[in-house]
């Protein structure tokens, strides 16, 4: 993959690298894979793009921003005589490659690079079986191959296989104008069926930048992409991009099925859930995965879009933009944030039906609490009273006779007045809670504060409701107008 070239910046009599120069034809699929490494582990398991591929006067760049980019895996040289595919019989590949790649996520995406001879619309036999990987090599299967060369085991008795999202690359070298693919080939190959076609239905992008030159071909499609004239490290740099399109749109899919689990969980939450407490927490424990999944949509796949900031390269950032743009990721991680906004919101408001009850729990203990306080004190403050009375040494204290007696009615009226004067207090507040509620809700109403407000800042002017006019009566003599439509008679027959 990593072609000869000559660095722009190096002692070479061209103002820029020579354009790919190859007999063969170059196809590229590039597949996610549900294989992930620890992402603080990225470092010490792979290499630099830069250090592998041949990237130019771009590696700099490259290597700089390694952390926000794919890096290099593994990569190894598989045996052409060994690869057996199902639908195309034209030879066998000229030479195989076998990429395993890691995103900044810890994702591992698989790529295989066959040199092939023929034309273009030889090869799309072998683009359909490349993208189903209906591709054997020495008797296994690609999926079983590269989860082997990373040491993916089986789980269950099953190798975990690729996952839906891939791309394709197709590179061609142009020497002349002539030899340019026209629109009909490109369609051809994009849509992988030979085929004629309606240009005004299609979904092809042409970048601008990557089809300047006349020689210089860029057309992309959802799954197969045809770079025809440009130099090794653009078409190096164009693989970088599809794998971390790639890589971003499972992450994708990933991020949508965790957020529709967490959809349903919310949904039928009363199911389980009882009291305040099981939903409360339920509800948390969606929460903080609702936070790590916006983080991850955020790091993992919307950063992913952008290019330029860390590679400044015209042909490589419209190639980039114009991809995210044909795989769907950039308009499909926009729909997926707003649905783990609004689900963060349904959230929240429920996290607030749930405070309420908790609050409206809390008054009923407290309230249940300061009843059976007062009740206590109430009956032992009463008693205290009496018992203090009777137990004084006093004269008006007589032991011979009984607390029951006539002669401490007056004691006993003391206790009842201070009594009827606790509930006349306890009235009294009640009444004036009852007043100052029945004024809140009499207040003037928000819209009616609105208009005021602009009355007074802007002028407006606020129309009172006047009483209608009462209907004019009849002055005498005077007869009432008959209808401006006679009533429609049948004629007899």
């Amino acid at each position: 993959m990593s072609g000869a070239g000559t660095l722009s910046d190096g002692p070479n009599p061209f103002p820029f690298a020579p354009y790919a120069a190859r007999e063969t034809i170059r196809l590229t699929t590039v597949y996610a894979t549900p294989w992930t490494y620890d992402p603080t582990m990225v470092d010490q398991t792979t290499q630099r793009p830069g250090d592998v591929l041949n990237l130019g006067r771009l590696a700099t760049y490259y290597n700089t921003s390694d952390q926000q980019l794919p890096r290099v895996l593994r990569r190894e040289v598989l045996d052409c005589s060994s690869l057996a595919c199902q639908r195309w019989r034209a030879g066998e590949p000229v030479s195989a490659q076998l990429w395993h790649f890691l995103v900044p996520s810890g994702q591992v995406v698989v790529a295989l690079t066959l040199d092939i001879t023929g034309t273009l619309v030889e090869a799309i036999p072998l683009l359909e079986d490349l993208y189903y990987a209906s591709i054997t090599c020495a008797g296994l299967s690609l999926e079983q191959l590269a989860a082997d060369r990373i040491g993916c085991g089986p789980n269950d008795d099953e190798t975990p296989g690729f996952l839906p999202e891939r791309h394709q690359l197709v590179f061609r070298s142009v020497d002349t104008p002539d030899q340019a693919p026209d629109d009909d080939l490109v369609q051809r190959v994009i849509y992988r069926s030979d085929l004629p076609y309606r240009a005004e239905h299609s979904s092809i992008r042409y970048p601008a930048e990557l089809n300047r030159r006349p020689t210089t071909v860029g057309a992309l499609g959802p799954y197969v992409s045809l770079i025809a004239g440009h130099q090794d490290y653009i078409e190096n740099c164009v693989l970088l991009s599809a794998v971390q399109a790639v890589g971003s749109a499972a992450r994708l899919r990933e991020v949508r099925a965790v957020a529709y689990t967490y959809v349903h969980r919310f949904r039928h939450r009363t199911t389980a859930q009882g009291d305040a407490h099981d939903r409360r927490t339920a509800l948390e424990e969606i929460s903080d995965g609702l936070s790590q999944l916006e983080v991850e949509l955020s790091y993992s796949v919307e950063v992913g879009g952008e290019i330029g900031m860390l590679v400044p390269a015209l042909r490589v950032e419209s190639f980039h933009q114009e991809l995210f743009a044909a795989i769907g990721v950039t308009e499909r991680a926009a729909t997926i944030g707003q649905m783990l906004n609004r689900l963060g919101n349904a959230i929240a408001a429920e996290l607030t039906s749930v405070e309420s009850m908790e609050q409206r729990a809390a008054d009923r203990r407290r309230v249940r609490t300061v009843v059976a306080v007062t009740f206590v004190t109430t009956v032992s403050g009463t008693l205290g009273l009496l018992f203090a009375f009777f137990g004084i040494n006093a004269r008006q204290v007589d032991e011979h006779r009984s607390m029951f007696d006539g002669r401490y009615t007056p004691i006993y009226a003391l206790i009842a007045t201070i009594l009827l004067c606790a509930l006349a207090i306890f009235a009294g507040m009640r009444l004036q809670e009852r007043w100052e509620e029945r004024r809140d809700r009499s207040r003037t109403r928000t819209w009616e504060s609105t208009h005021r407000l602009l009355a007074r800042e802007a002028g407006t002017v606020i129309l009172e409701p006047a009483t209608p006019p009462s209907p004019p009566q009849r002055l005498p003599g005077s007869r009432r107008p008959e209808n401006r439509t006679q009533p429609s008679r049948a004629t007899p027959r």
